[in-house]
């Protein structure tokens, strides 16, 4: 007598499976000593089935009378754990290889659970399982797959299009930024960044996507409408996912920064936003994964600047270097970065170099965030009035709490203290700042 072979899903069988499958198989050897009874038992054993519970199993009856049954998950969050198949046969079993590797089989023995530790790698892992007895042998072969936080959010992102718009108000203690012999000034600015993209998927694991971004803020106080400022982005960005192990990005664009007009020689234009510097950047970057939990991000970018006079034209390189850890629902971030600007007016020259970290932690709706950077900034050359080649240093630390209202809607409120020390007195200042922002995004 010979089987046809079938394949079916099954959920986690219960211990009554188990003792029904044992049932079965006797009644199947019976049945090979009584032929005239194979078609009046056999067929409705068949379409009679067993009950399910639980995740997926796969099955496969094969000519050989050999049993193959999967009874881990199909699918995994995990990289680590153990791959468990049940196999069982008429025959003993002689050899049983998951991916070529021979597992140790109890003499004699026509059923045993086999437990295979894994390490996978993100996305697809295959598992071959060859079976062999004294009549026969049998190959199946069995997919698990991996998924990570980041292939998750990546799958979330079906939509092509993206659009996000924050809205901000800030209190400011020192909103003119004073020196210690000024006066502070308290005051209230309005913020709206206005964010945009649409991605075109060239395969799986590469797109192109047009990105745009545009800032502005208002002051409440009328008096200080000329330290308004207005800032534009327009980039295209080629991804590609999971290459080589890595993420990587690459892109060009244009970026604009305006301030307010106050050249009262022009009153058409007096108090409207002008470019006061344009520039034109191209960059590179890339991401890698490691040890589950972390990944190392590398970007270089490359500015060629332009400003109101000749001497503010010039070139900026900036090199960034970061590794993010993610453990359940605590990310920590760590990274810095180093710019040298180099122009006309070489009075302008500076190099600087950051350092920045930050924590935060999902509980439930509410993510409490910390956030702390440290910029020290070198002007090339000594300033012509006072002979003194300028060092400027600014500590920045944010405290604050993000609430998730829906899907589409985030609040975030945090405090923010700016401490900006200087060899040149003038620069020198502090500031506090509080500061509600809301997110909505599509």
């Amino acid at each position: 007598m010979t089987f046809c072979q079938t394949e079916m899903e099954l959920f986690p069988l219960s211990d009554m499976f188990f003792q029904g499958l044992t049932v079965l198989l006797g009644t199947v050897r019976w049945l090979r000593r009584n032929p005239c009874w194979q078609i009046a038992v056999v067929i409705p054993l068949l379409l009679g089935g067993v009950a399910f519970r639980g995740s997926a199993q796969v099955r496969s009856v094969t000519a050989g009378e050999i049993l193959i049954m999967r009874t881990s998950p199909a699918k995994v969050e995990r990289s680590d754990g153990v791959f468990v198949v049940e196999v069982s046969a008429f025959d003993p079993l002689l050899v049983v290889k998951v991916n070529g590797f021979a597992q140790m089989v109890r003499p004699q023995a026509d059923w045993q659970v086999f437990e295979v530790p894994y390490q996978l790698k993100p996305g697809e892992n295959e598992f071959t399982v060859f079976v062999q007895t004294k009549s026969s042998e049998q190959q199946e072969t069995f997919t698990m797959t991996y998924t990570t936080q980041e292939m998750q959010e990546e799958a979330q992102q079906i939509d092509p299009l993206s659009l996000a718009l924050l809205l901000g108000y800030t209190q400011s203690d020192n909103m003119l930024q004073a020196n210690a012999t000024g006066t502070k000034r308290a005051a209230g600015r309005l913020d709206a960044v206005l964010m945009s993209g649409y991605r075109y998927t060239l395969t799986d694991t590469a797109g192109l996507t047009l990105k745009f971004l545009l800032k502005a803020d208002r002051q409440l106080d009328r008096s200080l409408a000329s330290r308004e400022m207005g800032f534009r982005k327009l980039s295209l960005e080629y991804d590609h996912q999971r290459l080589l192990g890595m993420h990587l990005n690459t892109g060009m664009g244009q970026s604009v920064f305006s301030l307010k007009s106050t050249d009262t020689t022009k009153p058409k234009t007096l108090g409207e936003f002008q470019a006061s510097t344009r520039s034109l950047f191209f960059f590179g970057g890339a991401e890698l994964p490691f040890a589950q939990r972390f990944a190392a991000t590398l970007k270089l970018q490359g500015d060629l600047q332009t400003g109101q006079s000749a001497g503010d034209a010039g070139t900026v390189i900036t090199a960034q270097l970061g590794v993010r850890m993610r453990l359940g629902g605590l990310v920590a971030k760590l990274g810095g970065d180093s710019k040298s600007g180099a122009f006309q007016d070489t009075s302008k020259s500076y190099s600087s170099a950051t350092t920045a970290g930050s924590l935060r932690m999902s509980w439930g709706d509410w993510t409490p965030h910390v956030q702390y950077q440290s910029l020290n900034q070198q002007y090339q050359q000594a300033d012509s009035v006072t002979g003194v080649t300028v060092q400027n240093r600014r500590n920045t630390a944010s405290f604050g709490g993000k609430y998730r209202w829906s899907e589409a809607l985030l609040l975030d409120l945090f405090g923010r203290q700016i401490k900006v020390s200087s060899n040149e007195a003038l620069n020198a200042y502090s500031e506090s700042q509080a500061t509600l922002q809301m997110l909505w995004s599509y």
